[in-house]
């Protein structure tokens, strides 16, 4: 345990932590929780790194970053000027720009020339999905680049036999209106509406969302604000239908964890979703004109559809946090 890594991240969500803990076998790891809120924190927030970074970076062999963001510029500047090596995880938010919902780190001119020359000079940029590296090499051509996929980690009783019942579910995080039309709650809650004689549930999201979006909530859409991850997997495990109709999503660990409980997805055709489903369950395209319709009819198909264990066979050979762990150590 001689070696040294500083860790540096915004918010301590499951994949940092996930990361943090696959990190601890085999360096000494310094976590930096970079503060990035309210907006005007930020000058200080910089300048505190800055001299946090001068005066310890000479401690560490090697620097992790979650995102490329106003927080990752400085530590990948010093890293390369002492000669330490940066590997910067690429999580789809920081090369995104939706310009209707304002939604990416390439959405602000000033904020994308931090990304972008992070992401160039970081040693290698390690991306959750091949869809996001494509992204990548497009963007900085000259960066160093690899897919390094997200890992499920799942602590649970549950062997994947369990007797299904008929719910539809989706799991996201949703406080704000950018992620509620970034996640395609909207699209859900038509989606229930349609099929009003089916449940549905929303796990993650703040119920007081839908009013501020003048949006009215379908009758049989149950919403579950937060659930210990526990109880989520409970509820994944009795769950027949997974639902992701997310306008941007690099990966989706809440997709691969449903599919590792058997439930069959229907996503749309986004970003790195696909690549998680592998052709399982129904993807359907979000340009096609009769949408909600054709959603409606992959979940009534799903619905009727007996146990499929290759869904978490999937999971288990391509998406597991042993795999995410031999891939960041290699």
């Amino acid at each position: 345990m001689g070696s040294r890594s500083l860790f540096i991240y915004t918010h301590p969500s499951t994949f940092v932590k996930g990361d943090i803990t696959i990190l601890k076998k085999r360096y000494d790891v310094t976590e930096y929780c970079f503060k990035n809120n309210p907006k005007k924190r930020m000058p200080f927030s910089l300048t505190g790194q800055f001299f946090y970074l001068l005066f310890n970076i000479y401690k560490f062999d090697l620097v992790y970053i979650w995102f490329a963001d106003y927080h990752s510029l400085l530590p990948v500047l010093f890293s390369r000027l002492t000669g330490k090596k940066c590997y910067l995880v690429i999580g789809g938010y920081d090369v995104c720009r939706e310009k209707k919902y304002g939604y990416g780190s390439f959405s602000n001119r000033l904020r994308a020339s931090f990304a972008y020359l992070s992401i160039r000079y970081a040693t290698k940029n390690l991306c959750v999905s091949k869809n996001i590296e494509r992204i990548v090499a497009a963007i900085v051509p000259k960066s160093n680049h690899i897919t390094v996929y997200n890992g499920v980690t799942i602590k649970s009783e549950f062997d994947g036999t369990q007797q299904k019942e008929r719910i539809v579910l989706c799991v996201a995080l949703v406080s704000t209106l950018q992620a509620f039309y970034i996640k395609g709650i909207d699209r859900y809650n038509t989606l229930a509406q349609e099929m009003g004689d089916n449940h549905f549930t929303l796990v993650g999201c703040n119920p007081a969302i839908f009013e501020k979006a003048g949006v009215k909530k379908a009758k049989n859409l149950r919403i579950i604000p937060l659930l210990e991850h526990s109880k989520l997997a409970l509820l994944m495990s009795r769950a027949k239908v997974y639902c992701q109709l997310s306008r941007r999503e690099s990966f989706s660990l809440a997709l691969a964890e449903a599919m590792y409980h058997n439930c069959i997805p229907v996503i749309t055709n986004t970003g790195g979703m696909p690549e998680v489903t592998g052709g399982l369950g129904y993807s359907i395209n979000p340009e096609s004109s009769d949408f909600t319709l054709c959603l409606a009819e992959a979940v009534r198909k799903a619905l009727e559809e007996p146990l499929n264990t290759a869904l978490r066979k999937r999971i288990e050979q391509n998406f597991s946090a042993s795999h995410r762990e031999q891939a960041i150590f290699n």
